[in-house]
């Protein structure tokens, strides 16, 4: 007499899959040219960057050749007793020292700031497992397991991205 009996209604999976009422005539299915197009995309940036990254690395001169005119003066000599051992018309080579002490600094800056995201992940990640519990309360299952899922992978994800970044760190030290 107090319970209802709830009479559980079949949907057929075409009419909560299809969204066609959001589109009017051709535009409801994708033609082989959408396809095509959507398959070509990430092959034709594959292909550019790697032209672009074996250009960078074999073309040790530019091909561009600029006429520089400039006013040539004869200079003198300067003699001087300068020690044998010192080579005079030398070019430095770039040692890289300010750029990796750049680089240094920068990640001794934001190392704190990862430290502080790495140790508040794990109560904000709990907060929000507790509160899609409540969806599980309300009758919101999908909603509840959804929730608690992305929870648990930010978790993860945030607690592995120091490791992360000293791969990514590598990789720039490689390069």
């Amino acid at each position: 007499m107090f319970k209802k009996r709830i009479k559980p209604e079949v949907v057929p999976a075409h009419e909560y899959t299809d969204y066609s009422d959001r589109f009017e005539g051709d535009e409801k299915y994708a033609t082989l040219r959408h396809v095509a197009l959507a398959a070509s995309i990430p092959t034709v940036t594959a292909v550019g960057t790697g032209l672009f990254m074996f250009n960078k690395f074999n073309d040790t001169y530019s091909s561009t050749v600029m006429p520089v005119t400039a006013p040539q003066q004869v200079m003198a000599p300067v003699v001087a007793q300068i020690p044998s051992t010192i080579p005079v018309n030398t070019i430095a080579e770039p040692t890289g020292i300010i750029a990796e002490k750049s680089l240094e600094i920068l990640a001794t800056a934001l190392d704190p700031v990862v430290q502080i995201l790495v140790a508040i992940s794990f109560p904000i990640a709990s907060v929000i497992m507790v509160g899609g519990c409540f969806f599980f309360m309300l009758g919101n299952s999908e909603r509840a397991w959804n929730t608690i899922m992305n929870a648990g992978l930010g978790y993860v994800l945030i607690q592995m991205s120091p490791l992360f970044l000293e791969i990514l760190r590598t990789i720039g030290k490689a390069v």
